[in-house]
C-alpha cells in the first residue's frame, strides 16, 4: 500500500535533499498501537529506536504489545523522542489460515521522495506448521492433498489469496481510520522458495538478518515456514504449472519474476531441489542477481555478472516509489508455500 500522512503527520523543513517529519517517536507509535490493536494485533516480536531494541521477545510471548508500549513511553526520554532517526517494529499476528510478521519502518529523516512509513506484511500457512516429531515426508504427506492436480491447487491458491487481501483489507481501514492516511495502494506478490540444497530439517533453514522479516530467524518461526521450503519441490513432483510469482533463493532474494506466461514445474530442474538449479525452458521471466544461483544464471547468459540490478518489485509487489515526499508506503506477500504471499509474503 501507498499512502499519504494527512492530519496526523505534518512535515518540517524541507531541502533539496531531505526531509524531516515532525511526529514524535511516542506519538506516531500510539497512533500504530491503535490501528494493530484493533485489528487485535498485539504480539510483539521486537521494538527499536535508533537500531536499539527497546523490547526483544526471544521466548514466544503473547499478548505483549501492550506491555513493550508501556515499556517504551517509560524509557524514553522527551529529546530522543522528538529526534529519533527511525523506528522499527516487527509484530506476529495469528489470524484464520495465516501467521503474520508485521514489519514496520518509520524514519523520521529520509531523502525526498522515500516514504518515511513503510510497512511489510509476509504470511506463511499455519496450517502446515512442522509438528513435534514430524519429518520431512511426514509433512509432505500432510500437505499433498493440494496438489492432487491443477484444479485443486489452483483453488487452494485462490481460496487462500482471497483470505490474505481481506487481510490486507481490514489493515487499510484502521490505518484510514487511526493515522488519517489517503490515497493507499495495495501491492501483493506470492513468492515460492527455491533452495540452493536441499532442506530435510529445520535445523538447515538459515537466517538472513537483512532480508525479508519472514527469513530473520525470529523465536519459532522454523518450524512455521519449514513447508515454504519444500513447497517448490511438490511442484516439481506434480508438474504444476506456475505463473506470476516470484521465485526467491533460501534467503529470500529475488531470482526470477514470473509474469503471466509461466511454465510447467516437471519440464525442468528449476524447482527440482534434488537436482541443480536450471532456468526454465519456457515464460516471460525476469531474472535477477545477488543471490544464490548468480554462477548458474551466468553460465545460461540470462544474466551479466557486471549488470546493476534495479528495484526487486517487492509485492506485485515492492512497487516504484513515485508518489511524492509525504506517502507512507506498506506492502504485503505471502508465501507459495501460500499465497500473495504465495510461496510467502506482503510490503
Amino acid at each position: 500500500m501507498f499512502a499519504r500522512l494527512l492530519d496526523a503527520l505534518t512535515f518540517g523543513s524541507l531541502s533539496e535533499k531531505q526531509e524531516h517529519e515532525t511526529f514524535t517517536a511516542v506519538s506516531i507509535l500510539q497512533q500504530i498501537n491503535m490501528a494493530l490493536r484493533s485489528l487485535n494485533v498485539n504480539n510483539i516480536i521486537r521494538l527499536s529506536v535508533n537500531n536499539y531494541d527497546f523490547y526483544l521477545d526471544t521466548e514466544g510471548l503473547k499478548d505483549d504489545l501492550k506491555k513493550a508500549m508501556n515499556e517504551f513511553e517509560l524509557k524514553i526520554d522527551e529529546l530522543e523522542s522528538k529526534t529519533f532517526e527511525n523506528i522499527y517494529l516487527v509484530l506476529e499476528h495469528l489470524d484464520g489460515s495465516f501467521n503474520y510478521l508485521i514489519d514496520i519502518l518509520i524514519e523520521r529523516k529520509h531523502k525526498v521522495g522515500v516514504y518515511p512509513i513503510n510497512i511489510k506484511i509476509n504470511a506463511v500457512l499455519n496450517d502446515f506448521k512442522l509438528n513435534e516429531g514430524e519429518t520431512r515426508k511426514d509433512l509432505e504427506k500432510r500437505i499433498e492433498k493440494v496438489f492432487t492436480n491443477q484444479e485443486v491447487y489452483d483453488n487452494f491458491l485462490n481460496i487462500k489469496k482471497s483470505e490474505f487481501n481481506n487481510f490486507i483489507d481490514n489493515l487499510e481501514f484502521a490505518i484510514r481510520k487511526f493515522i488519517k492516511v489517503d490515497n493507499i495502494i495495495k501491492n501483493v506478490s506470492t513468492k515460492l522458495i527455491r533452495p540452493k540444497e536441499k532442506i530435510l530439517s529445520v535445523n538447515q533453514i538459515p537466517s538472513n538478518k537483512i532480508g525479508e522479516p519472514i527469513f530473520w530467524g525470529y523465536y519459532g518461526f522454523t518450524d512455521i515456514i519449514f513447508y515454504s521450503f519444500i513447497w517448490s519441490s511438490l511442484c516439481y513432483e506434480h508438474n504444476i504449472y506456475l505463473n506470476d510469482f516470484y521465485l526467491v533463493d533460501e534467503l529470500g532474494n529475488n531470482v526470477m519474476n514470473v509474469g503471466e506466461n509461466g511454465f510447467y514445474a516437471g519440464d525442468s530442474d528449476t524447482l527440482n531441489d534434488d537436482a541443480p538449479f536450471e532456468p526454465p525452458t519456457t515464460g516471460d521471466i525476469d531474472y535477477y542477481t545477488n543471490n544464490s544461483f548468480v554462477s548458474e544464471l551466468e553460465s545460461s547468459e540470462l544474466i551479466d555478472s557486471n549488470q546493476i540490478e534495479v528495484g526487486e518489485g517487492e509485492t506485485y509487489d515492492w512497487l516504484d516509489r513515485g508518489l511524492d515526499s509525504n506517502d507512507f508506503n506498506s506492502s504485503c506477500n505471502s508465501c507459495s508455500s501460500c499465497s500473495s504471499c504465495g510461496g510467502c509474503s506482503s510490503d
